[in-house]
């Protein structure tokens, strides 16, 4: 879509009132409409663009939405081209800092604030780390960016079978990025090579023990609601409640800490406790459950069972765990 600079919109109205070529020219170097004019006139366009055809969109302010403002499931962001903005000098403006880098950059210091508050690093320490953060985040964020750029000035139609495909690919993209800003500073990162390396004895201890607190309240409060599910749709009492909990909080998995940030994914956490609700011997449950109740249980346990690609996508867990 070609967009009308300030200059070009003062002579089509010059056209209409005169309708001479001489009042064009005269309009052109007179008139002088505001940057607000011209985005108007850009966003009348664009509106037009989708009225026109609905189910085209922009690829790349769907990219920005699902990985960097949405950070569960995929939502559709409608809305026709935007280009971007020239500049005064007439060069197109760039971002002033990649927005993954940007978040890459507020997820590690969280995290080191963090280990930080439970070690106390010294200062040294503290700046050998804010390097390999730095580094971890570039890495990423290069990679990151680099899939982004691909959907700059892209746009798909869902009508046409070329473009199913590329929102099938758009799809695969963005998990894929997601799995890289949930797990930037995991066990394949320089900030994890070098935190194993400089800690002490003693600061090491202190970290274990502060994840291993944070991964069972978090696993509690996954485990809690679907628990209250079991309670409201087969009716558990209060041994069986109490068997089927402590059997779930023995099997708390490996979960991921400190991923990017965003709202919690409360079907993939329900997912998850399916999943690991079918890896429990199930002869310690069924011989505590009625048979309606065991046909129940049976039925989430497959679907757990059945969720393991795709909660492997979601990056609740480690990999390999």
């Amino acid at each position: 879509m070609m967009r009308r600079t300030g200059w070009r919109t003062a002579a089509v109205r010059g056209l209409a009132v005169a309708g001479s070529a001489m009042l064009i020219v005269a309009a052109a170097l007179a008139a002088s409409p505001s940057r607000a004019d011209d985005d108007r006139i850009e966003d009348a366009v664009a509106a037009a663009t989708v009225r026109q055809d609905g189910q085209v969109i922009d690829l790349i302010s769907n990219f920005d939405a699902n990985l960097f403002e949405q950070a569960n499931g995929l939502v559709i962001r409608g809305g026709g081209m935007r280009l971007r903005r020239p500049s005064p000098t007439g060069t197109t403006e760039a971002p002033a800092e990649s927005p993954a880098v940007a978040r890459l950059r507020r997820q590690g210091q969280e995290q080191l604030e963090r280990v930080d508050r439970t070690c106390g690093l010294s200062a040294d320490q503290r700046t050998r780390l804010e390097l390999a953060l730095e580094s971890d985040a570039r890495r990423i964020a290069a990679d990151i960016d680099a899939t982004r750029a691909r959907y700059a000035g892209a746009a798909v139609n869902f009508q046409q079978p070329e473009g199913q495909r590329k929102w099938q690919e758009f799809q695969q993209d963005i998990q894929r990025c997601r799995a890289q800003l949930q797990q930037a500073y995991g066990k394949d990162s320089l900030f994890i090579d070098l935190l194993g390396e400089m800690l002490d004895e003693g600061q090491q201890a202190s970290l274990d023990k502060e994840m291993r607190a944070r991964r069972s309240f978090r696993w509690r409060a996954m485990v809690a609601p679907v628990l209250l599910k079991m309670d409201e749709t087969i009716g558990l009492d209060a041994r069986q409640h109490a068997l089927v909990e402590r059997l779930l909080v023995a099997a708390e998995p490996r979960l991921v800490l400190d991923t990017s940030p965003g709202r919690r994914n409360a079907h993939a956490e329900q997912m998850l406790v399916y999943h690991q609700l079918s890896k429990i011997d199930t002869r310690l449950v069924r011989e505590r459950l009625s048979e309606r109740q065991w046909q129940a249980v049976s039925m989430m346990m497959n679907q757990g069972k059945a969720m393991k690609s795709w909660l492997d996508q979601q990056g609740l867990v480690e990999p390999g765990r």
